[in-house]
């Protein structure tokens, strides 16, 4: 094979300009850094794998990599004045971050209880497939356990869909019947929502960096990362309103009467469908329904109107509280609508294509 000449370097070790050099009658020859190489672990003979990626940049993967991984390590150090709150905000945005082995170290004395305590709260109940690996006096260790792509973004934003549509449902259950226990379990569920939330965050950073990780993740393109964070903010934002709802019928101390329950059953109906269709259309890239969702998500406003009208009617003891109900669920069509919008972003390129073809014809 040809060996092209050194170019000079453009910028630090990652960055070369070399020249393709053109050998036989069909074959361009590329040449790449020694150094490069010999921290690849590449040799002669070995074989490469080069993807063209969405935005025409060419990657050269060797074969015998096993798969894309999150950032090593990081540390963090635990100031004097640092709370239980502020601590946790570090972890989780080191987390968020991508990094896969976190260090919190104190530079003199003991880490006191407490602060253990809130690291190990939030890995427990905030951030998926990480565990406390050391606890020493000055010093604690996370390290996420999970690796990409054990479970997909389609995945899990299903899964934060269902748990997000499923607490909806039981807040309205708890609503209509005045059921205070099951109100209270929809405002632990919401936990579940929040950890999913940061691992889909977390995957997404890694894959604005890495076109492998991006495609190990199972999406296509970098601007899916974008369409996707407003899902995943936009489900916990519907879960957040399903806690609402819950916080509200644990203070009612009387069933609704049957006309403004109907109203609100109505606007709770629709509330649903939209957001189900929603997210069916960011995950299947069906523009056509997503086009339907946002136009759907209209008749929102006017079912709210009716039941605000019914409230009134029915001379509804504490009507304030209900009308806030009625927010909650209008804001839930809402962010269906978000997501829809974002669907609508994401696939446009294929209806203009379409539509190009149609007339190509």
């Amino acid at each position: 094979m040809k060996t092209a000449t050194r170019q000079e370097a453009v910028s630090g070790d990652h960055r070369e300009v070399r020249k393709v050099q053109f050998t036989g009658r069909s074959t361009y020859v590329l040449s790449l850094p020694k150094k490069w190489i010999e921290e690849m672990r590449v040799k002669a003979g070995d074989q490469v794998t080069l993807v063209r990626e969405a935005d025409n940049s060419l990657s050269i993967v060797p074969i015998s990599a096993g798969p894309a991984d999150s950032l090593s390590e990081a540390t963090a150090i635990i100031m004097p004045g640092d709370g239980s709150n502020t601590l946790k905000r570090k972890v989780v945005s080191m987390y968020l971050a991508g990094y896969n082995v976190i260090h919190l170290k104190l530079k003199a004395g003991r880490i006191n209880p407490a602060l253990r305590d809130a690291v190990r709260e939030v890995a427990r109940r905030n951030l998926v497939g990480t565990e406390m690996i050391a606890d020493a006096s000055d010093i604690i260790t996370l390290q996420v356990l999970l690796s990409l792509p054990e479970l997909s973004v389609n995945t899990a934003i299903r899964r934060m869909y269902l748990i997000a549509s499923s607490m909806h449902k039981d807040s309205m259950t708890a609503l209509l019947e005045l059921n205070h226990e099951l109100a209270k379990e929809v405002i632990k569920s919401d936990d579940e929502v929040d950890r999913f939330s940061l691992y889909v965050l977390r995957n997404l950073v890694m894959a604005t960096q890495n076109g492998r990780v991006l495609r190990e993740m199972g999406l296509k393109n970098p601007s899916d990362c974008l369409s996707y964070r407003v899902a995943v903010k936009s489900i916990e934002r519907v879960a957040d309103h399903a806690c609402g709802i819950a916080e509200m019928a644990a203070k009612l101390k009387e069933k609704l009467p049957k006309e403004t329950t109907q109203k609100v059953e109505k606007m709770s109906y629709l509330a649903l469908t939209v957001l189900g269709d929603s997210v069916e259309s960011l995950l299947r890239r069906d523009y056509q329904l997503a086009d339907r969702t946002v136009d759907a998500v209209e008749g929102i406003h006017a079912l709210e109107e009716e039941a605000a009208a019914a409230i009134e009617k029915d001379r509804v003891k504490d009507p304030a509280s209900v009308k806030l109900v009625l927010e909650d669920i209008r804001r839930t069509a809402e962010y269906a609508s978000d997501i829809a919008e974002a669907a609508l972003n994401e696939t446009i390129d294929e209806v203009i294509e379409r539509q190009t073809a149609a007339k190509a014809k």
